[in-house]
């Protein structure tokens, strides 16, 4: 018998555990990849035209198209032969494209209609290639390239261009695909060697800043050790101002962020066995590791562990940094763990609110309101969420005593729409949506705040549900309606100072 492989696999890609970054991360491997292999000739390129290594994605949803497009190395016939074959490995055994699958495995998730255009530095010829998913799944494999002739040597570049999309972006996504990708392509951000640009912005990488000794040193060191033969090098530090977000180590792989920030890894030895815990250790050490060498998952978001891998990689970690893993800890516990306000943070509050509850703005939208009745308001809300649920997928949803609840962060919402939408009406769940334009989302600060305001967002809505069905009492949106009247009021005294 003979071990074979349908053309109809290809159909099978769209249902990978792709997320939209890691994705598109796969075809900015490919140009970055392609400058390395290269970057004697592309350096003198830059170099006499005053440019770097540029890479552009743009999503037009309207359009339904999704393009990348570098000015690295591009390809010859042969190469883009090569790169339309399913798992041919390069002769590279690192680096960023090395398993012959980021194109067509990324490409077939996104969409199911793409093309590449490529021309390759030094020929004069461009080669234009079209795949269709259902084509090729159906047995036409074979594909044409057209050619222009005539081009510039001194030019090139490569064009992917994928459309019939699988799936939109909407708000929230655009925003994580951003931050993503500043993340994943940090080194090379860093360094100056790239140019990313999504969505017409050139995107950056911050670093972070490192708490310092009394004598101004900062807590920042670098560590290398062996673990299964491989060398693993990598730094670790002390958030200079705690945050959750910000802190836990940053995988990285031939320079690139394999799993990172925002959502880093973070080994249970260190930084303790319970998900979520919101301690010193969790909101300040932080750090990068290179784990070269060793595998990683199909869609290249985390790392293949074998055997005793993972725990010996942990151990070895943990002996670099647990000395300031009990300076993190230790740091001001007497007086402040980093998770409460300080007492001027807290009389600041105070003042701001008092100012609020009794200026002009707030007696007017008390004395002003018009409260709508129920029908208009039910109306409101079911149209809301009927929309909500069909363009966006919940950012939790899950069971909890008897209630499945879905929360719902939109950032495409009207401004004019309520703070926060509860669809309350099935017994057994409840819909929150949470209005990311309205103008109270951004008066928000940090991850703490934002954890708040989520969690009580989330939980009114579940109180609600609640009420409604266990004693029928009142009807919940309206409270939320006259309560969304007054978290506009700070904005509006804003709004009243600018303009004045």
């Amino acid at each position: 018998m003979e071990f074979q492989v349908g053309p109809d696999i290809i159909k099978s890609y769209k249902r990978l555990s792709y997320s939209p970054w890691h994705a598109i991360a796969e075809l900015v491997d490919n140009s970055t990849q392609a400058y390395f292999n290269n970057k004697e000739i592309l350096d003198e390129k830059y170099q006499k035209n005053d440019e770097k290594l540029d890479i552009v994605i743009a999503y037009d949803r309207d359009s339904d198209i999704l393009r990348v497009s570098d000015n690295s190395m591009g390809m010859s016939l042969s190469e883009l032969e090569d790169a339309l074959h399913i798992g041919k490995v390069t002769e590279r055994t690192s680096g960023r494209s090395k398993y012959g699958l980021g194109l067509k495995t990324s490409s077939c998730w996104l969409g199911n209609e793409w093309t590449v255009r490529t021309k390759k530095l030094g020929e004069s010829t461009e080669y234009l290639i079209k795949v269709n998913v259902e084509d090729v799944a159906s047995g036409n494999k074979v594909i044409v390239p057209q050619e222009t002739q005539g081009k510039d040597k001194d030019i090139s570049y490569t064009v992917v261009e994928i459309t019939q999309l699988n799936r939109q972006f909407h708000g929230r996504t655009l925003g994580k695909i951003r931050d993503y990708l500043s993340s994943m392509y940090r080194i090379d951000i860093r360094e100056g060697r790239l140019v990313l640009t999504w969505q017409n912005e050139k995107l950056k990488w911050q670093d972070f800043e490192f708490l310092s000794d009394r004598n101004g040193n900062e807590y920042k060191k670098d560590f290398n050790f062996i673990v299964a033969g491989k060398t693993i090098i990598g730094w670790v530090g002390i958030l200079k101002n705690g945050s959750r977000a910000n802190a836990g180590f940053s995988i990285l792989q031939s320079n690139r962020v394999i799993k990172g920030w925002p959502k880093a890894w973070r080994p249970g030895k260190i930084y303790g066995q319970e998900e979520g815990s919101n301690d010193l250790i969790n909101q300040r050490l932080i750090g990068e590791i290179h784990l070269d060498g060793f595998e990683v998952s199909h869609t290249k978001d985390d790392i293949q562990w074998f055997g005793s891998q993972e725990e010996d990689v942990e151990n070895e970690l943990y002996n670099a940094c647990n000395d300031y893993r009990e300076i993190a800890r230790e740091y001001r516990k007497s007086t402040d763990d980093g998770r409460g306000p300080s007492t001027a943070e807290t009389d600041v509050a105070i003042d701001e609110l008092r100012k609020e509850l009794f200026s002009a703005e707030m007696v007017d939208k008390i004395a002003l309101t018009v409260i709508p009745d129920d029908e208009a308001i039910n109306e409101t809300v079911s149209q809301l969420t009927e929309t909500v649920e069909e363009k966006l997928e919940p950012e939790i949803e899950g069971e909890m005593g008897g209630i499945f609840v879905k929360v719902y962060i939109d950032g495409e919402m009207s401004p004019n729409d309520p703070y926060v939408i509860v669809e309350a009406s099935k017994s057994d769940e409840v819909i929150i949506i949470v209005n990311a334009s309205h103008p109270h989302w951004n008066q928000i600060s940090g991850d703490h705040g934002t954890l708040n305001y989520l969690r009580h967002c989330t939980y009114d809505g579940v109180a609600e549900h609640m009420a409604r069905f266990k004693k029928s009492t009142i009807n919940p949106n309206t409270i939320k309606i006259l309560k969304d009247s007054l978290l506009r009021v700070a904005f509006s005294i804003e709004q009243n100072i600018v303009n004045n």
